[in-house]
């Protein structure tokens, strides 16, 4: 088959990737937050909505980051064992 060289990716590496869904996101939901306060019927629904969206937002931040703080990010992937998992199986030829 082929040999990979000994080459770890540490895990802190996925960090990027959560960040980056977590800039999207926050941009996305203050673009809805603008349009809902700008264009939205003035009451007391709208700013109920409002405060429902922002606190189930910052719930699920929250969560989801004091549960990533639980891993330990500098631990490496090793990419060696990788090979071992994969199948010739896996795309057959047509």
């Amino acid at each position: 088959m082929f040999d990979l060289p000994n080459i770890s990716v540490p895990v802190g590496a996925f960090l990027i990737v959560y960040g980056a869904y977590m800039m999207f996101y926050v941009l996305y939901s203050l673009f809805n937050v603008y349009h809902l306060l700008r264009y939205g019927v003035y009451g007391f629904g709208l700013y109920l909505l409002v405060t429902i969206f922002t606190g189930g937002t910052i719930i699920l931040v929250a969560g989801s980051t004091f549960l990533l703080m639980g891993y330990d990010w500098a631990h490496p992937i090793s990419l060696d064992n990788t090979v071992e998992y994969y199948n010739e199986d896996l795309f057959p030829a047509l």
